[in-house]
């Protein structure tokens, strides 16, 4: 595999774990308030969770089917959305 395409699957990857934090952070706010908002962005945050590590599969299992200049791109998404992530996950714990 390319560097590009190792690092879109190590943010994805990272990104996963950061949206396991916020996930644990909502369903326990959730279960202190029983806020329904918390709720949906414990159901958010759970689809996005799903969405990184299919990513993540999808790019060991099928990298040779995604062309070269397609990668920069796809990292600048990844990248993208774990600082987003982070970012959310900030304002949610402090």
């Amino acid at each position: 595999m390319s560097l590009l395409m190792d690092l879109s699957m190590y943010t994805a990857a990272i990104s996963a774990v950061l949206l396991l934090v916020l996930v644990a952070v909502y369903l326990r706010v959730y279960r202190d308030t029983h806020a329904q908002f918390s709720l949906g962005l414990g159901v958010f945050a759970s689809l996005l969770f799903a969405q990184n590590i299919l990513a993540v599969y999808s790019f060991r299992t099928m990298a040779s089917y995604i062309q070269e200049p397609f990668l920069p791109y796809l990292l600048g998404i990844n990248v993208a959305e774990a600082l987003a992530i982070i970012a959310l996950l900030r304002t949610t714990t402090w």
